[in-house]
């Protein structure tokens, strides 16, 4: 059985040797869930045009494992911009989509609000081919606070066809319990289920962090996952508050951004508010890397102005990190309602700033931890994978 997975936000990135990579929530465990449903998995992205040096993408991106996998690049439609108007771009993009469900039995479509995975939409009707719909975000929050006006063109309609693409699925996940099932009901078949892969939790990455907590000499460091060039990721939110309490005194603070992307708008609010000692950008890292600094940071700050349930914030608190996080998405689900505070909301992300103390961390880092343990892979998988069977099964 060959299983079709199309999302229109990750893009492929290639190296010098030939080799795929990704970057962000798909990694290899992701990819091997799906191959476990089929003989033969087609992936579509939309593909970078730049070739990686092979020692610099291993070292930054998630390299692809291709055994029983096709891998299927097809335009980006948002780079070069000149794409976005570009009609034979769009139509090889249709004709990619279209070739690719004639081949599959099923489709996987995560995000049905974009190009890409509404023109798949299409043609599984077309076609005939059962499609299962992954619910991961808010349409309108994510286009309209992309930040330039091709997010703000199609925000209302794309927010639109995802509220009907997910009202007629058969078949619909939600990566949160109940704060995407609100906003996109579907008639069908619906399971709420993190994407979120953990392992078993350690215990001694709790007692750690509150040793770590407790050895602090009152600076905390805190940091953010995240694409570094999209203001939606809200990371410049944090670093303006920071500027506002080091300028009345409350300097004990640092943060550190991880993340890929253009970083020059950052680097501006960083200077322009004398943070350069404060404020680290990281770049991007390996998945497996990401865990070793989650183990350094002592708060993990998601400021996001869309989101569905940030699978960056629950690997946090697998970690004992203790969260802070905006009310985007399915964050508040996550979260101490005491550390939530309104996308954008400076005033409210300060204060609970002042209050981190040693005690509070120490507290919230065994939050965090038990938290974490409703998202075992253990537990999701038993809820996942019954509900994907059914699915493939039909």
């Amino acid at each position: 059985m060959k299983l079709l997975f199309v999302q229109g936000g990750t893009r492929l990135k290639k190296d010098d040797k030939g080799n795929y990579y990704t970057d962000g929530n798909l990694n290899n465990k992701v990819w091997d869930r799906y191959k476990n449903y089929c003989d033969e998995l087609i992936v579509l992205l939309r593909s970078e045009s730049k070739v990686y040096d092979q020692e610099y993408a291993v070292a930054n991106f998630n390299q692809m494992d291709a055994t029983n996998m096709k891998i299927v690049p097809t335009v980006d439609l948002m780079r070069p911009k000149t794409n976005f108007f570009n009609l034979k771009k769009r139509k090889q993009i249709i004709k990619d989509i279209e070739e690719c469900v004639k081949e599959c039995d099923k489709a996987i479509i995560r995000s049905a609000h974009n190009f890409y995975t509404l023109n798949t939409i299409k043609m599984c009707k077309k076609y005939n081919k059962p499609y299962l719909i992954e619910v991961a975000g808010y349409a309108f929050d994510g286009y309209w606070g992309h930040g330039d006006i091709y997010g703000k063109l199609v925000a209302v309609p794309y927010e639109l066809l995802a509220k009907k693409a997910m009202r007629e699925a058969k078949y619909c996940v939600y990566v949160t319990n109940e704060s995407l099932q609100r906003n996109y009901p579907c008639k069908g078949e619906t399971l709420g289920c993190s994407d979120v892969e953990l392992n078993s939790l350690n215990e001694k990455d709790l007692k750690d962090k509150i040793k770590k907590i407790e050895k602090n000499n009152g600076r905390f460091t805190m940091g953010t996952i995240g694409w570094v060039n999209l203001k939606l990721k809200g990371q410049h939110d944090v670093i303006k508050v920071l500027g506002e309490l080091k300028k009345n005194g409350i300097d004990n603070f640092n943060y550190e951004l991880v993340g890929l992307g253009n970083h020059d708008y950052l680097d501006k609010i960083i200077k322009k508010y004398n943070l350069e000692d404060n404020v680290k950008i990281v770049g991007p890292l390996p998945h497996d890397k990401v865990f070793e600094w989650l183990r350094d940071i002592d708060i993990y700050i998601q400021p996001s102005y869309q989101e569905g349930l940030c699978r960056a914030v629950v690997e946090a608190m697998s970690m004992a990190c203790p969260i802070i996080v905006s009310n985007a998405g399915g964050n508040p689900e996550l979260a101490n309602p005491d550390f939530v505070f309104r996308k954008g909301n400076h005033k409210e992300l300060s204060n609970i700033l002042k209050k981190i103390n040693k005690d509070v961390l120490k507290a919230e880092a065994t939050r965090s931890f038990e938290e974490a343990k409703n998202y075992n892979k253990d537990l999701l998988d038993k809820k996942r994978n019954d509900f994907y069977n059914k699915f493939i099964g039909e």
